[in-house]
């Protein structure tokens, strides 16, 4: 077997990269946390500001809030100029880190990191044992997909995808029978029924405490024509005109399975409206999007619409 000989060089910019994932990762749980205390959202509507006014302002510890700080500066994240004497979070910044960000805010992102720390050592037996590890061992997970979801939802779901499908919304003005596979926390159900309330809504979920979430926001903005049931989306039951699954077949034990039944479970005229990631085929495909080569590799979602005689 011919010894292949070591590149120095390759090593050390490989090296650097690896420090740099590191560096990264460790600003990315920052951001997290400055997520989830407020901070972000505090600092977007403050001018320059010492660690104590900003503490102050979040209600929260100044002693963490000047550790947050001085990584988030060292970071490039927080600036700090000298001529100001205090912390500024630049408006470009807070564009992607701040909730009134919306669907843009990537902090809400960088909670998965943590959550994913808490659940290694269940990850890594599998990989000595086999098996898996279910959704309910993922601290917070219903949670935190509820919360980047909604704001998807808010932004887009009654004004923009609906309407990706001609004739949808005047369907469901007219009222139809509508299921949310995988509802998740039902956001995706609340918002149609509270907007068409004609029509006749569903949400499946296997998830008790994430169809619990559903119900009571229906309960708080007193819908009546919203209904959740715990159930399995490959075992779907009745007939609908419209059945909708996002961001949830790719992460689905049986998917074509489910998407059988979701073929089986549309009527004549139904329409399945699916949004979901777009995704690498393989080891070459995940290299050409690394390089920039495989088409539409920005394209967030595919496939708006399947009607039954194409399902």
């Amino acid at each position: 077997m011919t010894e292949r000989s070591q590149d120095p060089v390759r090593q050390e910019e490989f090296a650097g990269r690896m420090i740099q994932v590191l560096n990264d990762s460790c600003l990315g749980h920052l951001c997290s946390l400055g997520h989830r205390a407020g901070l972000f959202d505090v600092m977007s509507a403050l001018p320059p500001s010492t660690s104590a006014q900003i503490a102050g302002a979040a209600g929260l510890e100044e002693r963490y809030v000047r550790e947050w700080l001085g990584g988030m500066t060292v970071g490039g994240i927080v600036e700090y100029p000298p001529e100001d004497d205090g912390y500024r979070l630049p408006p470009e910044h807070a564009a992607a880190l701040s909730r009134d960000a919306g669907p843009d805010n990537m902090a809400a992102v960088m909670q998965y990191l943590a959550m994913m720390g808490d659940i290694e050592d269940e990850v890594l037996s599998a990989f000595r044992a086999g098996g898996g590890v279910p959704f309910s061992s993922y601290p917070h997970f219903q949670e935190l997909q509820a919360e980047e979801t909604a704001r998807v939802y808010d932004a887009a779901l009654v004004d923009t995808i609906v309407p990706l499908v001609p004739g949808l919304a005047e369907r469901l003005r007219a009222g139809i029978d509508a299921l949310d596979i995988g509802t998740g926390q039902g956001h995706a159900v609340n918002l149609p029924a509270r907007a068409f309330p004609a029509g006749r809504f569903l949400g499946r979920d296997i998830s008790e405490a994430g169809i619990g979430a559903g119900r009571e926001e229906a309960a708080r903005w007193g819908l009546g024509n919203a209904r959740f049931e715990v159930a399995d989306t490959a075992e779907l039951t009745g007939s609908y005109d419209l059945i909708t699954a996002f961001d949830v077949i790719h992460d689905l034990a049986r998917p074509a399975r489910t998407l059988a039944a979701v073929a089986d479970g549309l009527r004549d005229d139904g329409v399945f409206l699916m949004g979901d990631s777009t995704t690498a085929r393989g080891p070459a495909d995940s290299a050409n999007a690394r390089a920039g080569t495989r088409p539409g590799r920005h394209q967030r979602r595919d496939g708006p619409r399947m009607r039954k005689d194409a399902a």
